[in-house]
């Protein structure tokens, strides 16, 4: 009997530590860096099981940003794609071939050579694309630890990308930010909210970048 329960109980077990919660918390000295309205679309809790979140203040190579990433329970994920279906700005495919990709050049083999701040940095001019126009920016998830191809301009597979907010300017101390180089013409500086959703595993990836 207590063999005929094993199995059971260890799914019980599973399933209801992948339901359990914990706050979302990022180091004061980081949202203070930036400004608590930067990730105001953030959730409040995160799964236990497995959430990674990711915070940027490179200005040489990228651009200062943070990032969360989990694997959402079907009521959470219908919810947040109800609500971003009614209230975004805008919605792109990841596999799209026509975006304003932030830092499109970039991918994990050659981030690291590519520095903005040098005297005489490399030329890399930004396509421009008729399909572009009237586009908003979204970021480029080339770290493998975020991004699963190298096959899409934004470094994702399979998602939505629902922006939030995308406004052109400076929104964050200009000695914070990165030179402007490498970017679409009209988002020198920039910034970008958003969440992505990936349907075939649940997957949501909270962005919010500045630049």
């Amino acid at each position: 009997m207590k063999t005929k329960l094993f199995l059971p109980l260890l799914s019980l077990l599973i399933f209801g530590c992948l339901g359990m919660k914990d706050e979302l918390k990022f180091d004061p000295e980081i949202i203070n860096y930036f400004d608590k309205s930067f990730i105001d679309h953030f959730p409040d809790e995160v799964p236990v099981a497995y959430h990674q979140a990711s915070v940027s203040q490179n200005i040489s190579n990228s651009h200062p940003h943070i990032r969360l990433k989990y694997y959402a329970q079907d009521v959470e994920f219908d919810s947040v794609k109800e609500y971003l279906v009614k209230n975004a700005v805008a919605i792109y495919n990841s596999d799209d071939t026509c975006l304003v990709v932030l830092d499109r050049h970039l991918n994990n083999d050659n981030w690291y050579k590519i520095d903005k701040t040098l005297r005489v940095p490399k030329k890399i001019p930004y396509p421009n694309k008729d399909c572009l126009d009237g586009k908003l920016p979204v970021p480029k998830l080339y770290d493998p630890n975020w991004g699963d191809t190298n096959t899409t301009s934004t470094g994702l597979k399979g998602y939505k990308l629902y922006l939030i907010e995308a406004k052109s300017g400076l929104h964050l101390e200009k000695e914070k930010l990165p030179n402007g180089l490498y970017t679409p013409a009209g988002w020198e500086h920039g910034i970008s909210k958003g969440i992505a959703l990936r349907e075939d595993d649940n997957s949501i990836i909270y962005w919010s970048e500045v630049w």
